[in-house]
Order: C-alpha cells, then structure tokens, then sequence
C-alpha cells in the first residue's frame, strides 16, 4: 500500500443536486487544507453514488430484459450476466458501506500505545497503565449510538462499555476464564461518535483504531497479520524513547512488509518528556533514534524515501497530550507536564496532521481503487452486453420491418385481386343468368310438347259421374305435376349443374390463390361440406288447371254452341275449355259474375264481366236469327235462288252426316280422350304464360346459388383481411415494442458513459498522484 500519493477530499455540496456526482474541486482543496480525514468521506460517498447509479441502472437494464420475451433478441446468457453484474454490486455495496479508514498500533508492552490511542481521541477510551495492560486486540470504532457498547468478534451481542477494563485489561482476573480472549483474539469497542464533550473527530470520520497486545509477548506475527492487519492502512509503531527499536518490533515489520506491498508506517518515540531531565548528548540520543529508525524505515523496509522519512518519525509524550486534552475538556484539573511539553505537543500535532493525510490518501487508494478498477469492469461488461443486445434488437427491428413490408405488400394486393375477382364475378352471374334463360326456356315448351306422352301414360280408371270426374282430373293433375317437376329438374339440373359446379370451382381456386398460404385452409371449411347445386322446380298444375271447366256432353262441332265458345275464348285470350258450359244461359251468366266479383280480385271481376257480356252480344243475334220465321224464310228463299235445292240439299246432307258420325262416336273412351286432349290444351296454354315466371324463379335459384357461394368465399375473405389487419396491427406494436427497447436501451448506454466520465473523474481527483486535491 503506498503512501506517497495525496488525494483532496470533496466536502458534500450544499443543498439538493439534479443527480449525483463529484462535486467542484476548489472546494475539495479546501476542504484538503482544513480536513484531511473528510477527503475519505467525501470519496466514500461521491463512489458510493456512482454505485448507487450503476445498481439502478443495472436494475433498470435488467426490467428491460425481464419485458423482453424469451429467445427474442436477448440471450440467457446475457440476462444471466446482467444478473451476476447485479449480484456484484450488491456485494461491492455491501463491502463499501463497512468500508473505513483503518490504522493499527503495534508496539513493546508499556510503551504507551494505548495512552497514545486515548491522546488521539481526546478521551480515555482504552485501558491504559504501567506493565501489561491490554492482553488481547481492541478495536475503536464510531458509533451512532448515544451510549457506547462492546463486542466479541462474530457475536452480535452487545456487552456493558463498563465492562471493557474487567475485559479488555491484562491486569484484570475477571477475564481469565473467557476463552475468546486469546492474544489473537478481538474485542470491539463501539464508541459515541458525539458525546456531551464533544464530537470524536477520527471515529467521526470512520477511522477505525486496532490497539494490539505487546509485540514481545508472542512471536506468532503471522497470525495477528492474517487475521487483523490485512485489510490496515496505516501502522504506527510506538517505541520507548528510553531504549532503542527492537528485533521483535522489526521482526513484526518486516512480517506486514512481505504480506503488503509497501506498508505505511509511522514511528512514535514516546516517553519523549523523560528527555526533559537529561541535559546532556540529548540531541545525540535523538540522532541516534533518527539514523536506526531512517535504516530501518529506508533500508530494511523500503516503505519510503529519504525525503519522506523525515514525516514518519516524531518524537512525542503520549502522556502529556492526553492529559492536556482531557484538561482542556474539563475532565481533569491538572495536567502533567514536563519541561519542553510545548514542543512535544506541537510534535505530536504534526504526528497527527501527517498521519490523517496519510491514512486519508491511503484508505481511499486500498479502498477505493480496487472499487473503481471493478466498476470500470463491470461498466464495460454492461455495455459490451447492451452493444450486443442492442444489434440483435436492430437486426430483429428490421427483420420484423421487412415482415411487415411483406404483409402490407399482401394485404394490399389481396384487396385489389378481391375487388378485381367481385367485378368479374359480376359479369360471370349474368352471363350464366343468360345460359339459365335460354336452357330453362327450352326446356319448359320442350315438357309442354310433351304433354301427350305425359298424360297418355295415365291410365287410372275413368269414372263419368260428377264425383267420379272431380276426382280422376285431381289426380290427372297431381300425376302430371309430378312428372313435370321432376323431368324439368332433371333436365335443368342436368344441363346446367357442371357449369354452375365449374364456376364455383374456379371461384373457390381463385380465391384460394389470391389468399396468402397460412390463410388459404379457412376456405376449406366454407367448401368442404357445400352440397351440390340442384334446380328446385314446382310447376303445380293443380292451381294451373284449377279454371279448367271439361265439357263432356255432345256438342256437334259446328253446332251453334261450339262456335260461340270458340269465339269467347278467341276474344278473352283463354283456353276454351276456360269456358263454363253455362255462360250460354243468361241467368247463370249473372250468377257467375256475381261469385266471380266476391272470390276474386278487381282485374279478374273486370274480365268476367266483358266475357258476360261478350256471350250476351252472341247470344241475343244468334236468338234473333233463330226466334224470327220470317228471317229464316227470307235467308232461305234467298239461298235456294243463289244455289238450288240440290245444293242446299247436298248440304244439308253432309252436315248431317258429320253429326250422326260425331253422335256414334261419343261413347265413355271417347269422353276420357277427349278429357285428356281438353287437358292437354288447357294446361299447354296455361304453362305457356307462366313459362317467363318459372325461367325466372330459375334464373332466381341460380344467381342465389351463386351469392351464397360469394357470399361465403366474402366473408371468408373479410375475415382473413381482418385478422390479416390484427396481424399487421400486432407487428407493428411488436415494432413500436422493439423501438422502445431500443430507445431505452440507448439511454441506459448513455448512463454507461456518463458513469465512466465519473469514474475518470473520480480517479483524477482522488487516485491519481496528480491530482487536484493532492496535497
């Protein structure tokens, strides 16, 4: 430990600061000229804040760490290191804060040590007196407490400061029988930094003062050393002025000298008042004392220069301090003095200036440097670990860039081909609207020529009653609309099947590639279980045939009746078998229009009405022709003049001859073809105006077929465009997520450098030797 380097000590600042740090150096140096001992505070303190700094930043570091997930950009070994640079710190705290200036007096029994300790505290602390007082280590330290205590070494247990000279004190019989008080062993003295006298200014400055038992009671120095003197700063051998430096006192010396590297040592020749009776060869005696202890100190130790040695010997009378001091506290009324004590007591203050610039320059150097060497290593490690994490995060930050690039890119473009794909639909479903006309129009007056074949194949029993007939052309009808639903199904169904199955395919295989590859097994659940497309056509000829009126007795062709029925449904636009049979009877003509008027609505009254009176109009002509003899004989005078007999009568020959024909004709076979034939006719005439509305109701089916198709794919597709958007929104907080890490990380490097400018700064101050505040 050398001691050649003086470092200033900063005093606090007043007042609050924005952060901590090292405070200005003008006040360090005066703080340096007044108190030596405060440049150790000042220095325990500004790297204390530095350390405070580094675990809160290292704390913060490692909640950032702790935010990020696993296996993303930060390492298990790099959160494991983050967390051994915790742990270190709180073990450097923990160490630092018991850190302390520590000085230890070796001497020969008697030669004053602890009377010199007492003299520096200005207190009688430790037991002191002739012979062998103190029979094991005592060590003084400051305490915050108002009354002091002691302890045994590693027992926490506090024991009564009265007991310390029972103890402590080799004279004492109170102590034989305590095992831990071996010549090795310790005894902690915890004294008030503050009592009522006054405040102890080495304990308050967290000195900390070992008084060891006599160097010739046993020469076991390794032991004391190890256990006690290791971790010293400075040593002050206190000799007798009476005789001269001993080998057990070299022998000591030159033990610490080969354990530590260049110890720091003072030598006090005590005693020195008994020069005070010699007045002869003094100054040669203290020649003598000078040239050994300057051998010894130079030579045989090498712990200083010539030049320096001249500070490290003093020539004192611990005796004569102390009791000045304790006079001048009130606590005795007499002082001893010898003659000359002014000079020794200006000596001895000048022992205790250099000894409080040494220990100070010292303990901050054995104390403090190993602390900066290994913030200045943990600092580095902290940012070699961020640099590290912090390109991970950048790769990673641009690595989740390009990844939403790329999805945007996609999402985009699976907006545009789906809009594209819904235009194109568009015009696909009216082109197959078209295709469905012209099929479902074909196929419909392909069935209405079919109706023959149709009606012919049924062959239930014809019943000529009136309930008999009501029943066979109710099932004539349910049979044909069986027949026409189902061929119409499957022909429409058949012809047009593969073409709306193809179309949806390709629908499907164009959605599936417009979708992105993790998106493109959703439209299997929309496909998988779709039915196949068939035509659901009803032409219900029931209600089609429900005005269908047979006509069933025998009407000649020609007759009178016939032709009028002809003409009525010419002028309606009806089949003529939607004409009823009593139409001719001009009451039952009223009866029917009446009924018509309450079943119907406004435009079907309307038509029954102009077809009453178009059979009214016929019928009164027809009745006036008839009802008039005169007319008949004029028409046929004027048709016999025209013509002649024999052709009137080839005529009339002929037209009876087509009615008997007719007349043995008409049996029940005839009747159910000619039922049939009026059917057919009818129900070809009624399925030929409702042919437009059942090609719609097909179109209808088709184009539905096709939305719910589009309609599925649409939704499926909305749905993955909005978990593609959640997709995109969760990237870029992932982002956004990453630019914070960084940005945080940025600052907590930044706090790194500003760290180690104040580490460099602390060095300059206080551990290098040209530094402001050496002295």
């Amino acid at each position: 430990m050398s001691g050649t380097a003086s470092l200033v000590h900063n005093l606090p600042a007043s007042g609050d600061s924005n952060h901590r740090g090292l405070h200005s150096l003008k006040n360090s140096r005066r703080v340096a000229d007044n108190e030596p001992l405060l440049r150790f505070r000042e220095a325990k303190k500004v790297l204390g804040d530095v350390y405070g700094e580094l675990k809160d930043n290292v704390a913060e570091l490692e909640g950032v760490y702790k935010d990020i997930k696993e296996n993303d950009f930060v390492s298990a070994e790099q959160r494991e290191e983050i967390e051994a640079i915790r742990d270190s710190i709180k073990t450097i705290m923990d160490t630092f804060q018991r850190d302390n200036m520590k000085v230890v007096f070796f001497g020969r029994t008697s030669n004053g040590k602890s009377t010199t300790i007492n003299a520096m505290l200005h207190e009688k602390v430790l037991p002191q007196g002739m012979g062998h007082t103190t029979c094991c280590f005592l060590q003084v330290e400051g305490s915050e407490d108002e009354v002091g205590h002691l302890q045994l070494d590693d027992n926490p247990q506090k024991i009564d400061m009265k007991m310390l000279g029972k103890i402590g004190h080799a004279l004492s019989d109170e102590n034989s029988d305590l095992p831990a008080m071996g010549q090795d062993s310790l005894l902690r003295v915890f004294h008030p930094k503050q009592t009522e006298s006054g405040e102890c200014r080495l304990l308050q400055n967290d000195v900390v003062i070992l008084d060891s038992p006599g160097v010739d009671l046993s020469p076991e120095f390794d032991s004391w050393i190890d256990k006690h003197c290791l971790d010293a700063d400075v040593f002050v051998l206190v000799s007798n002025a009476e005789s001269t430096l001993t080998q057990a006192e070299k022998n000591f010396f030159l033990r610490v000298a080969k354990k530590l590297s260049k110890p720091n040592v003072f030598i006090l020749n005590n005693r020195w008042d008994a020069s005070a009776a010699e007045t002869e060869n003094i100054e040669d005696v203290k020649k003598q004392h000078l040239t050994r202890f300057r051998q010894f100190l130079v030579d045989e130790l090498e712990v200083c220069s010539e030049r320096e040695v001249n500070d490290r010997i003093f020539f004192v009378s611990s005796r004569e301090v102390l009791e000045s001091r304790l006079k001048a506290r009130g606590l005795v009324q007499k002082a001893y003095q010898a003659e000359g004590h002014g000079t020794r007591a200006l000596e001895f203050q000048n022992f205790e200036r250099h000894f409080e610039q040494c220990i100070s320059r010292s303990a901050i150097h054995t104390k403090f440097e190993a602390h900066n060497r290994r913030a200045h290593e943990m600092i580095g490690k902290m940012r070699l670990n961020l640099n590290s994490v912090l390109t991970s995060a950048a790769e990673q930050r641009s690595k989740l860039q390009n990844e939403l690039n790329e999805a945007t890119r996609t999402f985009n473009e699976c907006r545009v081909n789906f809009t594209q794909f819904e235009k194109a639909y568009r015009e696909q479903t009216e082109q197959l609207r078209a295709e469905v006309h012209l099929k479902v129009s074909a196929d419909f007056f392909e069935e209405i020529a079919r109706l023959d074949a149709i009606i012919d194949r049924f062959d239930q029993p014809f019943d000529g009653s009136s309930s008999g007939m009501a029943k066979y052309k109710q099932d004539l009808a349910i049979f044909v609309d069986k027949c026409l639903s189902s061929d119409l199904e499957a022909r429409c169904t058949g012809g047009l099947m593969s073409r709306i199955w193809n179309l949806e395919n390709d629908m499907f295989q164009y959605v599936t590639k417009i979708l992105a590859e993790p998106y493109q097994n959703k439209l299997e659940e929309v496909w998988r279980y779709r039915a196949p497309f068939k035509f659901s056509i009803c032409v219900d000829v029931p209600a089609l045939v429900n005005d269908f009126h047979e006509d069933l007795e025998f009407r000649f062709t020609f007759g009178l009746h016939a032709m009028i029925r002809r003409i009525i449904a010419y002028r309606s636009g009806q089949p003529v078998t939607a004409i009823n049979t009593n139409l001719l009877t001009p009451l039952s003509l009223k009866a029917q229009a009446e009924t018509k008027n309450v079943v119907r609505d406004a435009d079907a009254s309307a038509a029954a009405e102009e077809q009453a009176m178009m059979t009214q109009m016929v019928l009164t002509s027809a009745a006036f022709l008839a009802n008039g003899s005169l007319g008949v004989l004029v028409i046929g005078g004027i048709v016999y003049k025209a013509v002649g007999w024999r052709v009137i009568a080839v005529g009339g020959a002929a037209y009876a001859g087509l009615y008997a024909w007719e007349r043995m004709r008409w049996n029940s076979s005839a009747k159910e073809q000619h039922l049939k034939e009026q059917f057919r006719s009818h129900l070809a005439a009624r399925m030929q105006q409702v042919s437009t509305a059942h090609t719609h109701h097909c179109e209808t089916q088709a184009i539905r077929e096709m939305d719910q198709v589009f309609d599925g794919l649409k939704s499926t597709v909305g749905g993955v465009h909005r978990e593609m958007k959640n997709d995109l929104d969760t990237q870029k907080t992932q982002i956004d997520a990453v630019d914070s890490t960084i940005r945080t990380l940025g600052t907590i490097k930044g706090k790194a450098v500003f760290l180690l400018r104040n580490l460099e700064q602390f060095a300059s101050s206080y551990l290098r030797s040209d530094s402001p505040s050496s002295p």
